[in-house]
């Protein structure tokens, strides 16, 4: 399966990373990530969550892991 992303935001604040992704498909799924590791993802298309939850959790992995 090919990336399904088409763009991608962040915006790094503090402890925590805000942003979002945009599908090839034209929906957008919204993200938001803590230093303490819990994270939320909601999206105007619910089938499109579980293809960007991987990029998420890369995102955690460098926030938890880099600071």
């Amino acid at each position: 399966m090919t990336n399904p992303i088409k763009e991608t935001r962040l915006l790094k604040k503090g402890k925590e990373i805000n942003g979002w992704f945009k599908l090839k498909n034209g929906t957008k799924t919204r993200f938001s990530i803590s230093k303490d590791g819990s994270w939320e993802q909601w999206g105007n298309s619910r089938d499109n969550l579980c293809l960007t939850v991987p990029h998420v959790e890369r995102l955690m992995n460098d926030l938890i892991y880099r600071d």
